[in-house]
């Protein structure tokens, strides 16, 4: 066996089709991390002509001329090979030593446990404990099998749609009731999904501002979305989507379900006609003059809104990568005064539809925080991604390697000792 660095070209090859084939370790990611800062090498180890595993490494200088290095979501390799494991990790030491690393991270793209769809771990299932005591054997720091939210870094857990063997009618059945509904009741409003590009990435980017002032998070700076945009979307690898209301559309489609209500009122008059007293047509007619008022506000509703935002309304949006077998919903935003749309269905409907159509076996939801108790801060979150079915994935965790323990700790206590005179 040989470790060597490798091109760009021999690493995409590699990479698209490993069975553990996932967007952070793809040449897109790569330009993503130098458009903010970071340089990129490609390692690998081979067997005569045959690359056996293979990985994308981000450094960056952070301390006296040295470097931190990452492995974003580990390495593309079959990890119960321990034999190839072991050697890859030795090779990548020497490699870091010269590069000058103080610490490299890993994060592998490996389920820990299998779990199903409410979190519980799944009797008989399979267990890669092993590979996470055998990595702590080799000299790598186990963060933990952590559970939350935690914007510095990745998500531990994600939820999972599997497609392989499925259809739309298929999924639409398996979905729960609300999600159906919610569905349906985006395709009757007429809610048409756009795809978008970096030249209304203003607009995405304030619907982001919006949400994660709502939701109590931090929001990327707009110098990193042209980075995402350029790097995957412009690649043909990510989707943008706009979930938009067409006004004059609406109003038709309620033009339509008026004509209707009031041609089944008309009927039920008639039959009251027939018999005054009887309790089912006169609950049909109150049933009927309920609905009549609720188009009737809607289109108050609609007649304001076209006002404050012209013919078209932007309710949501969101970005999807499209890498290997699977697509990943990223990133997601939607204004609150438009929540009672339900666009976010529509989005995630089109989605996986187009997986479907795509040839996709995969569509992840991505993160949630593994809490799973009602009280818990993102339960909403996880809720709305379990209505789709699908299960929990509880990854292995981060690994820390120190490569200069020493520079290390003296990195760590100086950033401490900064930390404290900033606050005070």
């Amino acid at each position: 066996m040989e470790f060597k660095t490798i091109s760009e070209n021999e690493f995409e090859e590699y990479s698209i089709n490993h069975p553990n084939a996932n967007f952070w370790q793809s040449v897109n990611m790569a330009h993503l991390r130098e458009w903010n800062g970071w340089q990129s090498e490609y390692v690998a180890v081979f067997e005569e002509d045959e690359i056996l595993c293979a990985a994308m490494l981000s450094f960056r200088e952070v301390f006296l001329g040295l470097t931190y290095v990452q492995a974003l979501r580990g390495f593309l390799i079959d990890y119960h090979n321990f034999a190839l494991l072991d050697y890859f990790h030795d090779q990548l030491l020497v490699y870091l030593k010269k590069h000058r690393c103080m610490y490299f991270k890993m994060d592998p793209y490996l389920s820990r446990l299998q779990r199903d769809m409410n979190g519980a771990v799944v009797e008989n299932g399979f267990n890669n404990e092993d590979i996470v005591e055998h990595l702590k054997q080799l000299g790598y720091h186990h963060s933990g099998y952590l559970r939350g939210n935690d914007n510095s870094r990745e998500p531990n857990w994600m939820f999972v749609l599997d497609l392989k063997g499925k259809d739309e009618d298929t999924l639409l059945k398996e979905f729960d009731h609300q999600t159906r509904w919610s569905i349906n009741k985006t395709r009757k409003m007429g809610i048409k999904i756009k795809e978008f590009t970096k030249e209304d990435l203003p607009a995405f980017k304030e619907i982001m501002e919006h949400t994660a002032a709502r939701r109590d998070f931090s929001d990327h700076s707009y110098h990193y979305y042209e980075g995402l945009f350029h790097c995957f979307q412009e690649e043909g690898k990510m989707l943008a989507l706009h979930a938009q209301l067409d006004l004059d559309d609406y109003e038709q489609i309620l033009n339509k379900d008026e004509a209707q209500a009031k041609a089944q009122l008309q009927e039920t008059e008639e039959k009251l006609a027939e018999i005054a007293n009887s309790k089912k047509f006169n609950k049909r007619k109150k049933v009927i003059l309920e609905e009549l008022a609720l188009i009737e506000k809607k289109r108050e509703e609609a007649k304001k809104l076209r006002a404050e935002e012209g013919d078209v309304v932007t309710l949501a949006t969101a970005t999807f990568i499209l890498h290997g077998k699977e697509i990943l919903y990223l990133y997601s935003g939607a204004y609150d005064k438009h929540l009672k749309f339900n666009a976010p269905y529509a989005i995630q409907w089109y989605i996986i539809r187009y997986a479907l159509a795509h040839g996709y076996e995969r569509y992840n939801f991505y993160g949630i925080s593994g809490i799973f108790e009602k009280s818990a801060e993102d339960y909403g979150v996880y809720e709305f991604k379990k209505g789709f079915t699908g299960n929990v994935v509880e990854l292995v965790g981060d690994f820390y390697y120190y490569v200069r323990p020493l520079s290390y700790h003296l990195y760590t206590s100086l950033q401490n000792v900064w930390h404290k005179v900033k606050k005070g």
